[in-house]
């Protein structure tokens, strides 16, 4: 499936039980001979942190963060996600059984 990925920048994420994950923020990508492959997603508030590398000035304070549940950056590898509807992206799988990205 060939799709323009930055027109899933924004879009809302929900998984398998229908619940909200939060926005795809950044693509990670692979360069292979004529494309560029996807290998995962960024998905969460906290990946427009890493999108706009301000990384190093929450990295303080990700603790305080984590334990107010404000901070939430998962990274969903490619196949983990379904994509049939561009529109409405949606994992396969729970969000419980999601890591957050490190």
């Amino acid at each position: 499936m060939q799709i323009n990925v930055e027109r899933l920048l924004g879009t809302k994420v929900y998984d398998a039980d229908d619940e909200n994950v939060g926005r795809i923020e950044e693509p990670r990508v692979e360069r292979d001979a004529n494309a560029l492959l996807v290998e995962a997603y960024l998905i969460g508030v906290s990946a427009v942190i890493e999108r706009l590398s301000a990384w190093t000035l929450v990295r303080p304070i990700r603790g305080f963060l984590h334990t107010r549940h404000i901070y939430s950056l998962y990274e969903v590898p490619w196949q983990e996600m379904d994509l049939s509807d561009p529109k409405r992206p949606k994992l396969r799988i729970a969000k419980r059984d999601l890591h957050y990205a490190r």
